[in-house]
């Protein structure tokens, strides 16, 4: 299957069933947990919001509508200046807050590796199991590397959203990639 070489779009167009799931996906849907994140988002985005809020307000509404009262925010040390920036901005609006450096155990790359450097490198999986036994209700994350973020998510056990993807290149606006000259280039 490919979406994107699809030219008629009648799953959104025809309500067409592409792949046969339809019937089994709704019912997952319908599970009360699944319902609840899934009518929220429809709140925050398809009944108005959507363009008028930041990713950032978006939370916090977000946050608000479902009475979360703690966000763990996990983020990565190069950006520890925003992530304090958006932990004061949730507890300004009373949303308690609980961070996880990427660095936290402060375990070196030859610990994992024993051909890598003594530094200390991201600790993704221990930013993962620190959080599990938070008693937060949301994950935010926050610039983790590539690859690390596949491994914290393999091992988080809570819901999360991310606010910011690791993009060195573009200053953590990833698709800055497409309206660049770069992209045209690599190609």
């Amino acid at each position: 299957m490919n979406c994107l070489d699809c030219k008629n779009a009648n799953c959104q167009i025809a309500k067409q069933d592409c792949n046969g799931a339809r019937e089994e996906i709704i019912s997952i849907y319908n599970e009360a947990d699944n319902k609840k994140i899934y009518e929220e988002a429809d709140r925050l985005v398809a009944k108005g919001s959507a363009g008028n809020l930041s990713r950032v307000q978006e939370i916090v509404r977000y946050a608000r509508s479902n009475n979360i009262k703690k966000i763990s925010i996990a983020y990565c040390y190069g950006i520890e200046r925003q992530a304090a920036s958006f932990s004061e901005y949730l507890n300004e609006n009373n949303i308690l807050t609980s961070s996880y450096r990427c660095t936290i155990n402060g375990i070196s790359e030859n610990d994992i590796c024993e051909d890598l450097s003594d530094s200390v490198n991201c600790n993704p999986i221990g930013q993962a199991m620190a959080i599990n036994k938070d008693s937060s209700e949301l994950v935010v994350e926050f610039g983790l590397c590539l690859g690390h973020d596949i491994l914290f998510h393999k091992y988080l056990e809570k819901p999360f959203t991310v606010l910011v993807v690791k993009d060195r290149v573009y200053n953590h606006r990833p698709l800055s990639f497409f309206e660049s000259n770069q992209a045209e280039d690599s190609a």
